[in-house]
């Protein structure tokens, strides 16, 4: 297993490259050391993130992140750079969480690569290239400046800044937020695509962040709760303080594999209403919609200028 250790930098003061011993990754600059646990760096700086963890969320992590690469994410960045070799486009997962996502991209010839700051890194050692994972803070990622093609990151945004793995935010969130900002699009190259997605702000009814598994009804929240962002606010951050271009809020047709509501019979029920506005928002005709209240879930991407 070989680790590129020139695309990293140290995650506390920014200096790069990290050296690298047989355990260690280490800072010249600050001194600061790293240990490599069962094959990971871990690069951890400030708070891991206290997520849930079990087979069963594993096992649909794994499948919701097979999905989404396979169906969404591969068409997305072959749409978005036509023509290039796959092995000439480095993509990052922020928030990666089992991996599954990276596997499917680096197995279609794109060298991938994942991090998260959650109870995951244990699952990154079966991975074809583990390698390619690090566990580390979105607020401070461990890679040198501008060398990512393409960023994602798939509703972490909302899960800075809040109490533990909740929906409350915490005092100084936006500031953690705007650390995650900064770095996302630091570490990526001039002309290269960010895209991220999250539950719609201004739609009241959250169906993705029940308060449990086994209710079925949606959150219902208000549209200006600090935990969610609208499209208006990706739109600041990415095109007013980020200096990004192109923005758009993408279609959501083959975003949602809907794996666990489909092992029973309620939940393919009430998938279907869902299933028919995620149609409705794909097609052009009805583009517009896709910021407005009545789209659950967003999708957005931009260029960095």
């Amino acid at each position: 297993m070989s680790r590129d250790v020139s695309l990293l930098a140290c995650p506390k003061c920014g200096a790069s490259p990290l050296g690298a011993a047989p355990d260690a990754l280490a800072c010249a600059a600050c001194g600061a050391s790293f240990p490599i646990v069962d094959g990971i760096p871990d690069l951890l700086v400030g708070e891991r993130f206290s997520d849930e963890s079990g087979c069963d969320v594993w096992e649909n992590e794994e499948k919701t992140g097979r999905f989404l690469a396979s169906n969404y994410l591969l068409p997305l960045v072959q749409r978005l750079f036509p023509g290039r070799d796959p092995r000439s486009l480095r993509v990052l997962s922020i928030g990666c969480g089992v991996g599954s996502d990276v596997e499917v991209l680096g197995a279609a010839g794109y060298e991938a690569y994942g991090v998260d700051a959650g109870g995951r890194p244990q699952l990154w050692r079966r991975r074809s290239h583990p390698e390619r994972f690090f566990f580390a803070n979105a607020k401070h990622l461990p890679f040198r400046d501008e060398r990512f093609d393409f960023v994602f990151l798939c509703c972490v945004i909302p899960h800075i800044g809040v109490v533990g793995d909740t929906y409350v935010t915490a005092p100084g969130y936006a500031e953690e937020r705007q650390r995650a900002w900064d770095e996302a699009l630091r570490v990526l190259k001039p002309g290269g695509q960010i895209m991220l997605s999250a539950p719609n702000k201004r739609c009241p009814l959250d169906l993705f962040h029940r308060k449990f598994h086994w209710v079925h009804l949606p959150r219902v929240h208000s549209p200006f709760e600090g935990f969610l962002l609208s499209v208006g606010e990706y739109r600041e951050q990415l095109v007013a303080r980020g200096g990004c271009r192109d923005f758009e809020v993408l279609p959501l047709e083959g975003y949602w594999g809907f794996f666990i509501s489909s092992g029973y019979w309620l939940g393919r029920l009430l998938q279907l209403p869902i299933r028919l506005v995620f149609k409705l928002m794909t097609w052009e005709a009805t583009r517009w919609l896709r910021g407005t209240f009545l789209n659950p879930w967003l999708v957005v991407r931009a260029q960095k200028g």
